[in-house]
């Protein structure tokens, strides 16, 4: 997951951070369904939920700065 968030960064810049968030998650999410972990999926599940929270604030916040 730390080669994801890597390389969002670097392609990226600031924006990689929930990019890169949100895309972990969701291999996470995948990998947690396939091995049939509950911890591991939940804790994804918390990060996908809060990274969409983000990204939904942060686009709102755009929209507004007129």
């Amino acid at each position: 997951m730390g080669i994801i968030m890597l390389a969002g960064i670097a392609t990226l810049g600031f924006f990689g951070f929930p990019i890169g968030i949100l895309i972990s998650s969701i291999v996470g999410l995948c990998f947690g369904l396939y091995k049939k972990e509950k911890l591991f999926i939940q804790w994804c599940s918390i990060a996908f939920i809060l990274d969409v929270a983000f990204i939904i604030y942060f686009c709102i916040q755009l929209q507004h700065m007129n």
